[in-house]
């Protein structure tokens, strides 16, 4: 295994907890990816309602479908599953967290369609799927050249070192920050990570983040895994039901886990479907 990443970007994603690689991607796996991804959705023309493959937004019809997500990705097809698992992604993972072991969490692929995408909310994924260290993360993979007419990810840098939020709201998972904390965000801080298709971005999972929705004419897809360190042990049952669940896509399974001192609030317990955040802010906006 060849070395991915310099010293300098190593040190950045541990001090600003994010690194963006451009162009990370060749682009027949590009292409590929993208065919696949287009003919899951066309699927939707033959929905109502969300299934266990797409998570449709409130204002899709079959005649003018809108998908939010696609749920489980690797399940899906086998291109996504050697994204997830045979691409160099876990290899450069190896060497973020500094650990010969990679475990596979879930994954997605978020769908801002052309002008209609929504926007996510301020949020934190700690929240949703807490491990017992920080070593966690999620990897997205740029199906579209993204920016931010089209909705492109906007991070606070620095800020997977301060607090882990409550992403509830009396008794309802709302799966975004309190009004409070966004209030507090630096907003000329904020980076909108601009990268052409192909590339990726990594994020630790306490790192604030969020999106603007889509005004554009253009397609914002990506491509979304979710993975630990081999020793960073969930601490709540997979709500997303997925085959892969806690693949060790390198090295082997650890024999301890390393916990740090803190208290963690859980997400909801699992309902059997796949759980969306874009269905947990639709809900909490509905009801305000």
């Amino acid at each position: 295994m060849g070395r991915h990443l310099t010293q300098d970007q190593i040190d950045a994603f541990r001090e600003q907890g994010y690194l963006a690689l451009p162009n990370f991607f060749d682009p027949e796996t590009l292409a590929r990816v993208r065919a696949t991804t287009d003919r899951l959705l066309e699927g939707a023309r033959r929905l109502t309602a969300t299934n266990h493959v797409l998570d449709l937004d409130a204002r899709h019809t079959p005649e003018a479908p809108i998908v939010n997500r696609i749920f489980n990705p690797p399940d899906q097809d086998p291109i996504f599953a050697w994204v997830m698992q045979g691409s160099a992604i876990a290899d450069v993972l190896c060497e973020l967290w500094g650990t010969p072991s990679i475990k596979f969490h879930h994954a997605k692929v978020n769908v801002k369609g052309a002008v209609v995408g929504n926007a996510v909310d301020w949020h934190q994924d700690a929240p949703f799927h807490p491990h017992s260290n920080d070593d966690a993360g999620s990897v997205g993979m740029l199906l579209d050249d993204a920016d931010a007419t089209n909705g492109a990810m906007q991070v606070v840098p620095g800020s997977h070192k301060g607090e882990i939020y409550d992403h509830w709201e009396g008794d309802k998972f709302v799966g975004r920050m309190p009004d409070r904390a966004v209030a507090q965000i630096p907003m000329e801080k904020v980076r909108t990570l601009t990268l052409p298709a192909g590339s990726i971005h990594i994020h630790n999972y306490r790192l604030v983040h969020g999106s603007a929705p889509n005004t554009s004419h253009r397609p914002r897809r990506l491509l979304i895994n979710v993975y630990s360190a081999g020793d960073a042990i969930p601490l709540c049952p997979d709500r997303q039901a997925s085959r892969f669940h806690g693949t060790m896509v390198r090295g082997d399974h650890p024999t301890h886990a390393r916990c740090l001192a803190r208290p963690l609030k859980l997400p909801p317990r699992p309902t059997g479907k796949p759980a969306s955040i874009y269905a947990h802010q639709h809900e909490a906006k509905a009801a305000e």
